[in-house]
């Protein structure tokens, strides 16, 4: 059998031997760093200050200049690096937009005012003076940024910073793209927009997609206008008749760039402070406060108003995201600040005692300011080696601060733990040998967890595991130096009977017992602290008993079953989702205005071919497999059949036309019998292509096929594409088996170096990837962590009911998820990796405790219980109070961490102290009989003493018993 010790475990079995050897080296080592401590306090304080300093250069420089470097772009973010799409967006931009420009998306969504249709020619009419106000009178002037400065040129209206087609340097707002808008389809042939009609002229334009008389979309061509874009909210009759749209789109597009070097910085702030203003064109609402720019909407002499009885606008602009999420951020400041503030006091009202002397408020200053040292370092460090800032990094001083308050106050335990009559080296010694070897392992519990994640292929959350790994690292290394050195000298100044609040006053007089700061003489000995704190004499008392009862054990393990089976339920119903704004953000309201009316809309697909070199286009081979490619997109089940645009065909049928099928060729010999079964002669190939894409019938196709050399034709083409339209989907699991499904179509036509890409498949990939990074890495802390608690516990039975409990917390805030609708997103998923780590600390210790504890299954439990028990409590507590003001936030990052941390709190002390003392009674390992040989380490083992108040309770522990750590 295995056998311990009273004082310290030493059994036969190689790995808890293992287990004793490392502990007696840490405790060893500790308590040496504990007297040098003493000896040398304030040259440890000062090096350890100079070093977090140091570390910390990159961020106190930013302040009152640029500002950390702050990543909220959304490709960068949550797109894996690794990622298809984004290898395939690359070679699409490379091919078809080499200059790095792309369109930034501005759109306005209108509804009628009285809830009826919107079209009505005043409806429409109304929606084109809006139009025609952001077109031609608005203008920025300044863009502004922590201050307002010109921009280049001084006045920038639409014609400056709209998208043209490609090569157009021009500033005519005729040249200006109008796509997204219903008004081409009410042009006339002059390029006036026609809205003097009735009711029924405009239902019947919109139900047939064809024009007024413009030559884009004629009445009775065979080309029509999809209305599906830009009229939302559609409804039919009986009959199948259109009779009403709720919704009309008003695109406003605009030419971006996505480099922000010196060359394009100025069509950057261009066009960011131009969508400023559309935004305060709308309302003020719709923007950052203070505003990000200044023109005619909104500066020193407003010029352009818009108001309208008639219509309810609701804008999206290209960067309304990022606005929203900095916006939020910086709206939230004032409760970080009471967050800080409440948790301040809290450790202040722990450290202080009704005795002057043992009381160390002051120390709990010096506690926070560690804090405060390790949020530095964790932000300028980790932006000095290259990382940047994003909107999830923003949680991360919350995380640093609980996790820094509750190494605190178990240091602070272990040091009141001490005896107090021995000298200051000696009760350092004791005191780190005890709590440095606690916080060690339960810093490396987070540590750990935190590294493992920096390795996700999703950059937000590889980036905050990195800034959490260095952040975690330095309070950990400022505990034990910054604030340990603090400890040291409080305890030179306890042993010297000065005050806590003056340390540098004289003695207090012996007879002095209580008082605030010795001032009032004995004036609290009726308030003093009792021996045994409320919290514990509860548990001891009342709780413990309670689990000790049979029936009560029962309802504990069915209720717990029954929730587990609740949680896994809901659990397994999670949707993987990226939405970012609260549900109170003033952007929601546009996202329900997009999901109400126009959510379900087709994507545009394109499914690109290599250049001539490695497919030569004119070759017989390579027609045919170009057909066979758009029969693959055709038949794809993802892919509206009717919605494939092929070049290829369209040449066919033009030469058809135009050269006569006699000049073509078929596959096997000869002239084709049917257009079906024609190919194009291999020499005439590239130049009746550039003839046909130069000539009106075949202008649509230019931008579908790019030559090496526009000039010699004969060089063939660097790429060309297909365009299809991918079916209205609005679940995750459709989109991604969609865009795995045309992937595979394509790979099943032998073309080298084909692709199929469409813009949302960057989101698509997020989808993909992010259960998976889920399972990974709470896999991969979850092994790491069993590692680390078995090397602590020395006993596999215990090891396995400790992170069951950890399981099951983590199953049950997955659960409380879906019933508090939250998503899997990369913001959950860190803190479902933090939750491992917390959950540990939950559970750990009071296993631990059980398993050293003497007697009975049952009286083990109640003595765990009641030693531990106030421990878990008031550190669950801290850890959920650190974050307890984000629940009114606006942040939907605040407000999503705020729910999680909640459950991690409930159900980790549910499972820990409810659930694992249950499970300890009925399957938990035998009591280890002492054989009384334990050699103790030098310094001893802190005593337990009498006096210690409820929040210390987890000082009183058995050798080698780590404190509590939440």
């Amino acid at each position: 059998p295995v056998s311990c010790s009273s004082r310290m475990p030493r059994c036969t079995g190689l790995q808890v031997r293992a287990s004793q050897a490392v502990h007696r080296r840490f405790y060893s080592v500790f308590a040496a760093w504990g007297r040098l401590l003493s000896r040398r306090p304030w040259l440890i304080i000062l090096v350890s200050l100079c070093a977090a300093v140091l570390a910390s250069t990159k961020l106190l420089l930013s302040f009152g200049g640029d500002g950390l470097p702050y990543q909220s772009n959304g490709d960068k973010l949550w797109v894996p690096e690794d990622a298809e799409a984004s290898k395939d967006q690359e070679s699409f931009d490379a091919a078809f937009n080499p200059t790095g420009a792309f369109t930034r998306q501005n759109f306005v969504y209108f509804l009628a005012t009285s809830g009826g249709t919107v079209l009505t020619a005043p409806i429409l009419q109304e929606v084109y003076r809006f139009r025609e106000l952001a077109r031609r009178n608005l203008t920025a002037t300044d863009i502004c940024d922590g201050g307002c400065s010109p921009l280049t040129p001084s006045a920038v209206g639409y014609s400056e910073v709209c998208d043209r087609a490609a090569g157009d340097a021009s500033s005519e707002l005729s040249q200006c793209l109008t796509y997204g808008s219903a008004f081409p389809l009410f042009e006339d042939g002059s390029g006036n927009v026609v809205l003097d009609l009735t009711d029924a002229e405009i239902l019947e334009m919109v139900e047939s997609g064809t024009g007024v008389a413009g030559s884009l979309y004629p009445p009775g061509g065979n080309v029509t206008f999809d209305v599906r874009r830009v009229f939302g909210g559609l409804e039919y009759d009986g009959a199948g008749k259109l009779v009403s749209a709720k919704a009309v789109k008003l695109g406003l597009p605009l030419e971006g760039y996505k480099s922000s070097v010196d060359a394009v910085k100025d069509q950057l702030e261009a066009a960011t402070a131009w969508e400023d203003q559309l935004n305060l064109l709308v309302g003020e609402e719709w923007t950052s406060d203070p505003p990000l720019s200044r023109g005619s909407a909104y500066g020193d002499a407003i010029a352009v108003e818009w108001e309208s009885p008639l219509v309810d606008a609701y804008p999206n602009t290209a960067g309304a995201i990022e606005r929203e999420l900095s916006g939020n951020i910086s709206g939230d400041v004032i409760k970080i600040n009471i967050g800080f503030i409440l948790i301040g006091a809290y450790a202040l009202a722990v450290f202080f005692k009704f005795d002057p002397r043992r009381s160390r408020s002051a120390l709990a200053i010096a506690g926070l300011v560690s804090c405060a040292l390790s949020v530095g370092v964790a932000y300028g460090f980790t932006t000095l080696i290259g990382y940047e800032v994003n909107p999830v990094v923003t949680v991360l001083p919350f995380i640093l601060l609980g996790i820094g308050v509750d190494d605190m106050f178990v240091l602070e335990q272990a040091l009141s733990a001490t005896d107090k009559t021995a000298p200051p080296a000696e009760r350092m010694a004791a005191c780190m040998g005890s709590a440095g070897v606690s916080i060690t392992v339960t810093s490396l519990t987070d540590l750990v967890a935190f590294a493992l994640g920096s390795t996700s292929s999703l950059p937000a959350l590889a980036a905050f595991c990195c800034f959490a790994t260095i952040g975690i690292t330095a309070d950990y290394l400022l505990q034990i130096s910054f604030f340990a050195g603090w400890m040291a000298l409080d305890a030179h100044r306890e042993a010297a009977g000065k005050p806590d609040c003056c340390p540098c006053c004289g003695p207090l007089d012996p007879s002095v017992e209580s008082g605030c700061c010795g001032c009032f003489a004995n004036s609290c000995a009726a308030v003093k602290a009792p021996e045994e704190g409320l919290l514990r004499s509860v548990l001891r008392r009342h709780y413990a008993p309670a689990l000790a009862r049979k029936p009560v054990q029962v309802a504990v393990v069915v209720c717990m079953a029954v929730w587990a089976a609740v949680c896994g339920w809901q659990a397994s119903k999670l949707s993987v989702d990226f939405e970012y704004v609260g549900d109170d953000a003033v952007l929601q309201r546009t996202f329900d205005v997009e999901d109400e009316y126009f959510g379900g809309l087709p994507l545009d697909v394109n499914l690109v071919t290599p250049s001539s070199a490695a497919f030569d286009y004119s070759a017989v081979s390579s027609q045919l497999l170009l057909e066979q490619l758009a029969v693959a997109a055709e038949t794809d089940p993802w892919v509206d059949r009717s919605s494939l645009v092929s070049f290829q065909r369209a040449l066919l049928a033009w030469a058809w036309a135009a050269k006569g099928s006699a000049s073509l060729e078929s596959a096997a010999g000869g002239p084709p019998s049917s257009l079906a079964d024609a190919l194009l002669p291999p020499a005439d190939y590239y130049s009746w292509l550039n003839e046909f894409v130069t000539a009106s019938e075949g202008g649509v196709f230019a931008r579908d096929v790019l030559w090496v050399d526009a000039a010699a034709p004969g060089q063939g083409l660097s790429a060309a594409r297909l365009r299809a339209t991918q079916l209205p989907l609005t679940e995750a699991a459709d989109e991604i088996d969609a865009m795995d499904s045309l992937r595979a179509s394509v790979a099943s036509v032998p073309i080298e170096g084909a692709y199929a890409y469409g813009f949302q498949y960057l989101y698509y990939e997020q989808y993909k990837v992010i259960q998976r990074e889920m399972l990974t890495n709470l896999g991969l802390a979850i092994a790491a962590v069993f590692v680390i608690v078995l090397l602590i516990l020395a006993e596999l039975r215990t090891t396995l009911l400790v992170m069951l409990c950890v399981l099951l917390t983590d199953v049950s805030i997955l659960g409380v998820m879906q019933m508090w609708g939250l998503t899997i997103d990369s913001v959950s998923v860190v803190n479902l990796v933090l939750a491992i780590g917390l959950a540990v600390d939950y559970s750990a210790h009071v296993a631990h405790a059980f398993v050293i504890a003497k007697g009975t299954h049952t009286e083990r439990m109640q003595s765990a219980v009641s030693e531990m028990g106030t421990a878990v409590i008031h550190g669950a507590f801290s850890t959920f109070l650190a974050v307890l003001v984000l629940s009114a936030s606006q942040s939907y990052i605040f407000r999503v961490f705020f729910k999680q941390f909640f459950s991690i709190s409930v159900f980790g002390v549910a499972h820990g102290l409810l659930l694992l003392p249950v499970l300890l009674v009925l399957v938990g390992p035998p009591e280890m009989p002492s054989d009384g040989d334990a050699e103790e380490p030098k310094g001893g083992y802190p005593p337990a003493v009498p006096d210690v108040p409820e929040t210390q309770a987890s000082a009183r522990v058995a050798p080698g018993l780590p404190a509590q750590k939440a």
